[in-house]
């Protein structure tokens, strides 16, 4: 029999994804006790805006149900392109950008398209669980590039160089990162540059989260930095901004050469994302009014879990400049004992730190895109469970 079940040992080999495991866990456990609290998950709690939901409808209804085959709808990239020019400082041209079911399937398409088997991809850490495992599935090496929490996870070209060889290739950075909030600086993109040129590497710059910013700042976009133009894949996706994560629509863009290969790929295993979901995407990119209301409700989120999570000894916050995530700091316990005991004693569901990257056992993240009155007994729980502890 185990001669018959052969696998490919790149895709048994990789970890399953410890943040949808957990969310899978909390629907579980709700069936169970009907007081669980799942800050485990990277969806907000907003619905999508009605004017899109109606757009999608009066898609549907006019039978718009049949494939979109291609890189995407060209009214939908053209708005990509012009949105990428006016809030990104991103010159692009309509055929090079691709509609992808979701921003992951676009890194997904991305590394897949650019790495061959033993390639190193330089990742640094905490980052996103799922940025290791695609490198792995498509037979790349992972390389985990391990940040200071004690000074703010500082990129800069000394600390990239010392994991640099001859087989390093490329390089994923998300900001605003999850799940630390960090935002890449200007003087951080410059030393990226600076190493990416130096040594010939492609750059994924992940983007999922920069309308979802704090206290007046801007996200920087690689791409806008002419050197790196030609060598950044920009990923980003209607996911988190507009409240569209079950919608799964993403894009990418990046120069003709990147894209005509990512295409061969595309074009051989998604088709095309649906047509009515691209429609509504189309109104979406209409939707900055609610897409600031959001954001207003995510920081008074933010100021008000940060500020409880502070008060209780034995822990410190990290203030994130963006997402909608905490990265909880607990000074006296290890990973394993926070999110078992967590679930087991207060029934909080958090995502253990370890799954963002090596050493950092002693951090959890919990989302506060929930609403206000589960994040106030959220608080209250996480005091009760580090009474225990102290």
């Amino acid at each position: 029999m185990e001669g018959i079940c052969k696998v490919n040992k790149n895709i048994e080999n990789i970890k399953s994804s410890v943040s949808i495991g957990l969310m899978e866990k909390a629907i579980e456990l709700k069936n169970e006790y009907n007081d669980i609290i799942s800050l485990a998950g990277g969806e907000p709690d907003y619905s999508t805006p009605k004017i899109i939901v109606e757009k999608a409808k009066n898609e549907l209804d006019k039978g718009n149900t049949h494939y979109a085959v291609g890189k995407g709808l060209l009214e939908l990239r053209t708005k990509i392109k012009q949105k990428l020019y006016y809030e990104n400082a991103i010159d692009v041209n309509v055929d090079e950008v691709i509609v992808t079911p979701g921003a992951k399937m676009a890194i997904y398409l991305a590394v897949c398209s650019v790495i061959e088997p033993g390639d190193e991809v330089l990742i640094p850490t905490p980052s996103w669980v799922s940025y290791c495992e695609i490198v792995r599935a498509v037979g790349g090496v992972p390389v985990q590039v391990a940040l200071n929490y004690n000074n703010n996870y500082l990129i800069d070209d000394k600390i990239l160089e010392r994991y640099i060889t001859d087989k390093t290739k490329m390089i994923i950075i998300c900001s605003p990162n999850n799940p630390t909030g960090k935002v890449m600086s200007y003087s951080e993109w410059c030393a990226v540059e600076k190493v990416c040129i130096q040594n010939d590497l492609t750059l994924v710059s992940d983007e999922i989260y920069e309308k979802i910013i704090y206290d007046g700042q801007k996200n920087i976009s690689p791409a806008s930095i002419s050197s790196l133009k030609d060598r950044t894949i920009t990923v980003n996706g209607f996911s988190k901004a507009y409240a569209m994560t079950g919608w799964r629509i993403g894009y990418l863009t990046a120069c003709k050469k990147y894209i005509d290969v990512i295409y061969k790929l595309f074009s051989h295993t998604i088709t095309g994302v649906s047509p009515f979901i691209q429609e509504a995407a189309i109104t979406a990119l209409d939707c900055e009014e609610d897409v600031k209301r959001m954001l207003y409700g995510y920081e008074k989120r933010r100021n008000m879990f940060m500020n409880g999570l502070n008060k209780i000894p034995g822990i410190s916050v990290m203030a994130p400049q963006g997402a909608f995530y905490a990265w909880v700091k607990f000074e006296t316990l290890n990973e394993e004992n926070i999110a078992t005991h967590l679930l087991e004693k207060v029934h909080i569901v958090g995502v253990p730190g370890m799954a963002y990257g090596d050493g950092n056992e002693q951090f959890m993240r919990f989302s506060f895109a929930n609403n206000e009155e589960e994040l106030a007994e959220a608080i209250k729980r996480i005091e009760s469970f580090m009474k225990m502890y102290i």
